[in-house]
């Protein structure tokens, strides 16, 4: 059975082109950070395969022989760790390590000198065995990992249900302050708070890793497009503003301005990294700042969930909600404006300026859409998206066209009495008091109550909450 076994993993091991369409972001890391380095546990050769297919030139530590000498080779676009081994790798029963990548099923092979050669892989839970190449790629690894030009380590679907790569991942960032990792699979906070966060899981002690971890609950193939120009760039630019603002504070005694590392942090998505720089600033400067408020409450709430943090991210979701209410309901304003002896109606709830800048209405409504597009993009990301994200998603689409006829923030009274035809419970009455040629004073701010008080209902129902989550977050 064990044979039959090996046999069949080598059989499904073996990738074929069309399999490996979803690694062509690939090539824009190896552009970037050529030689990139990349290390698998998996036995399949879709690494190789694919480097074959955009005529990259890999090492994989063997020519034919096992010769880690090559991974020193000048020219090289991709390093190849393999550190479980490969079904292309061979241990002879003389001593040797050869590669022969042939299309063959079977685990066992007899070479032209009458060798006897069986794959050279390690199974899940199988004892490790002295096998040279495995050890010196640890060690290869280990190397690379402590060098202080390796700041990044992006892990994809991978548990670390093995011990020894978890300790030399914790040893490595031991030495190396400057290593993050960006761990991808759809347990990813799991997968870090178990194994990776702390040393010790029952006695919580932290790690060398705890908070240099971004987790990342999506597919892979969903996210990996996103990954080198959204998600590194961001983490990259909200390191580089905290170092900055580390500097300015402890060094030479400044006031840090620590707000100003929160944006990227947060479209990095790397919750633990924006709470602990929360805890450093007036929140209330965060809430100033309209754009940067909604980003954060809704993007962290959407991570929290998405990792199954359920009580963090009903806190979120619930300060988002009460936001958009409070700038979009309690605050909705307009101006009545006499023009030509005609009522001009200037809308300005939007035209939000908290202390931040000015937002007019179609910035707002650029920032609804993206708020929109990024609920939407997680929602295909997840597994699983949860009651709250969808009804955000939904709510989000519904402001976007709410928003539409307001872009250009005016609109004279005869057109917005035909925009509310359905909201105005006597339009005949209402135009008929409204639409005039004289407005005094006391007449504009009649119609601009009757506005106010129309759009503040109309926005109270986009943002009503269904019965059941009415009923859950009443309590917090």
């Amino acid at each position: 059975m064990v044979e039959d076994l090996k046999d069949f993993i080598k059989s499904k091991a073996i990738v074929s082109e069309e399999k490996i369409k979803y690694l062509e972001p690939i090539l824009g890391f190896v552009e970037e950070f050529r030689p990139l380095d990349i290390i698998s546990v998996n036995y399949d050769t879709c690494i190789e395969q694919f480097c074959n297919v955009r005529k990259l030139v890999y090492q994989d530590g063997f020519d034919v022989n096992w010769n880690p000498k090559t991974f020193a080779t000048e020219h090289t676009d991709v390093r190849l760790y393999k550190l479980h081994g490969s079904v292309i790798w061979y241990q002879s029963d003389r001593g040797g390590y050869i590669k022969l990548p042939v299309m063959t099923k079977e685990s066992e092979i007899r070479l032209v000198t009458g060798e006897k050669a069986e794959n050279l892989m390690l199974y899940p839970m199988q004892k490790w065995d002295y096998a040279e190449p495995l050890l010196e790629l640890l060690v290869e690894i280990k190397h690379r990992l402590e060098s202080e030009t390796c700041k990044f380590l992006i892990i994809v679907g991978y548990s670390f249900r093995d011990d020894h790569i978890r300790r030399l991942l914790w040893d490595a960032a031991r030495r190396n302050r400057g290593l993050n990792c960006i761990l991808i699979d759809p347990k990813a906070y799991q997968i870090y708070s178990d194994k990776l966060k702390y040393y010790n899981v029952q006695q919580q002690t932290p790690s060398s890793l705890d908070g240099r971890v971004v987790c990342l609950p999506y597919k892979f193939e969903s996210v990996f497009p996103y990954l080198k120009n959204y998600y590194l760039k961001n983490l990259r630019e909200g390191l580089s503003s905290e170092a900055v603002q580390y500097r300015a504070e402890i060094i030479e005694g400044k006031k840090a301005n620590w707000i100003s590392c929160i944006t990227p942090f947060v479209n990095a998505e790397h919750c633990e990294k924006v709470e602990s720089l929360l805890e450093r600033v007036n929140n209330l400067e965060i809430e100033r700042n309209l754009q940067m408020n909604l980003e954060l409450l809704l993007k962290m709430f959407a991570n929290l969930s998405a990792n199954n943090r359920e009580e963090e991210a009903s806190l979120y979701f619930k300060k988002f909600g009460d936001f958009l209410r409070v700038i979009l309901v309690e605050r909705f304003d307009v101006d009545v404006l006499v023009r030509s002896r005609f009522a001009v109606i200037y809308f300005n709830s939007i035209r939000h300026d908290s202390g931040a800048g000015y937002i007019g209405a179609d910035q707002f409504k650029k920032l609804i859409e993206n708020l929109s597009e990024f609920c939407e993009k997680r929602i295909e990301w997840v597994r699983v998206a949860s009651e709250e994200l969808r009804w955000v998603t939904e709510k989000l689409k519904s402001l976007n066209t709410y928003l539409e006829p307001f872009e250009k923030e005016t609109m004279g009274c005869e057109a917005y009495i035909n925009m509310r035809t359905t909201h105005i419970a006597d339009v005949e009455g209402f135009r008929n008091k409204y639409q005039k040629k004289e407005y005094p004073e006391e007449l504009q701010n009649e119609l601009k109550s009757a506005i106010e008080n129309i759009e503040k209902s109309i926005l109270s129902e986009i943002l009503r909450l269904p019965e059941q989550l009415h009923l859950k977050y009443s309590v917090l």
